[in-house]
């Protein structure tokens, strides 16, 4: 008996009861070209709270308040935002960039919203370290907010990031390993930490500020729900979320030209459009090593050297991933509507 794809996803995303009220780190990554940090705010009732005062911080390197505009994240995703109210994604070593705030909405369309801060030019080590959620960037002050302290368990912990450690547990903020290796009280991430693609994703809303909190996932999902449990298609690369995909060009919902997918193995892709009777309109550049999780692509006819006009078109997604030797391709259709 055959499932689809979406409703594997959507069971996967249901995983996991919102139990308490909190502002929690959901997930990270420290193995990527520009590392970051997801906040999720969590509760039984509708609830929010400005977060631009406040420091997602490692306590190395420079460290500087989240936005100086206000960021409010919510309990609860409100209808009239295109985006997720329920998370913020912090990138920690972009600073050069503006932030997405309460002033300026989701300004890239990426479902979320970002914040680019100043810390630690090398971003988070992917051997052992820390991430916290602090009211400044000391950690012995008592403003913890939430912590994580994770490790590769090498055996040789950094002194410096036991020290941050020790100051959370007496916070209360981390539990204490009942063994002498304070790295066995740690998140695991590998004896060589996370691939690229993998990131450490909250299991739930149950805080107890432990490593049995968190798990390794394959898929990173920024501004979305954590998906900790791994999704099997075989030999499949991807699949589409939508069969058809709508496209209006200037509309609020429609105008993105987002075509999503959800991707179960690395892999490189590129798409074309074709019209209703067969004449290629566009070809993408080829995406590579594109990440497991879920992914856009993007057709923008305001774009195209030749108008493309309102009606039907084919499209036509492809991948590869070369190591594997396994190919893969797709047949979506666009409808192109240019009455809103």
């Amino acid at each position: 008996m055959k499932r689809t794809c979406l409703c594997i996803i959507f069971l996967l995303l249901l995983a996991g009861t919102r139990l308490r009220a909190g502002l929690m780190i959901n997930e990270f990554v420290t193995n990527t070209a520009s590392d970051w940090v997801e906040l999720t705010l969590t509760g039984p009732a509708k609830e929010k709270r400005d977060i631009s005062g406040l420091y997602v911080t490692t306590y190395y390197g420079r460290n500087e308040p989240l936005s100086a505009d206000p960021v409010t994240i919510y309990s609860y995703d409100r209808p009239e935002t295109t985006y997720d109210d329920r998370f913020v994604v912090v990138h920690l070593t972009r600073p050069d960039e503006t932030d997405e705030t309460d002033l300026t909405g989701d300004t890239n369309g990426n479902g979320y919203i970002d914040l680019y801060c100043n810390n630690y030019y090398a971003s988070l080590w992917n051997t052992e370290g820390v991430v916290a959620i602090d009211s400044d960037d000391d950690p012995g002050n008592g403003g913890i907010i939430d912590f994580v302290y994770y490790s590769n368990r090498d055996g040789s912990p950094n002194e410096t990031v036991v020290s941050y450690t020790e100051r959370a547990r007496s916070a209360g903020q981390w539990q204490a390993s009942p063994a002498e290796n304070i790295q066995e009280g740690a998140v695991f991430i590998g004896k060589d930490g996370i691939m690229s693609h993998m990131s450490v994703s909250r299991k739930s809303a149950a805080d107890s500020n432990g490593p049995a909190d968190f798990a390794l996932a394959n898929y990173q999902t920024p501004g979305k729900e954590n998906m900790t449990i791994p999704l099997f298609m075989g030999r499949r690369l991807f699949k589409p979320l939508r069969k058809t995909v709508t496209i209006i060009p200037g509309h609020r919902f429609f105008g993105s030209g987002a075509i999503p997918l959800f991707v179960f193995i690395p892999c490189c892709l590129k798409f074309r459009v074709f019209s209703a009777t067969g004449i290629m309109i566009h070809e993408s550049p080829l995406f590579v090593s594109v990440n497991p999780g879920f992914f856009n692509l993007y057709w923008i006819p305001a774009l195209q050297h030749n108008r493309a006009a309102t009606g039907l078109y084919l499209c036509k997604i492809e991948a590869v991933n070369t190591s594997l030797r396994l190919t893969g391709e797709e047949i979506i259709y666009i409808v192109l509507s240019r009455y809103q």
